[in-house]
């Protein structure tokens, strides 16, 4: 299992600007100004997380209603999405 697991539920940091891109998201980390890239399926992610703290689990159930893939399937991803943000200090977790 994921350090943080499918219940462990994330929410954005702060001193964040983010631009929507064509097929994605680009953010503005303002205290290290640097620049990430999200590509569509984690820029909904981000955009999820936006409405309060999710888990992973929360994140593969919204997922799921909108595109065409099996929650058993997207849930490691999201998981992996979540770690790479939580790594670039653009998330933080809570169990």
């Amino acid at each position: 299992m994921k350090s943080g697991g499918s219940r462990a539920k994330y929410r954005r940091c702060e001193d964040l600007v983010v631009c929507d891109l064509d097929g994605g998201s680009a953010l503005l980390d303002l205290n290290t100004s640097t620049y990430f890239k999200l590509n569509s399926t984690a820029s909904f992610i981000w955009e999820k997380l936006g409405d309060g703290p999710m888990s992973a689990d929360m994140l593969a159930d919204e997922l799921i209603q909108v595109y065409d893939v099996e929650k058993a399937v997207c849930l490691p991803d999201i998981q992996d999405v979540l770690e790479d943000l939580a790594r670039a200090k653009l998330v933080t977790g809570q169990s």
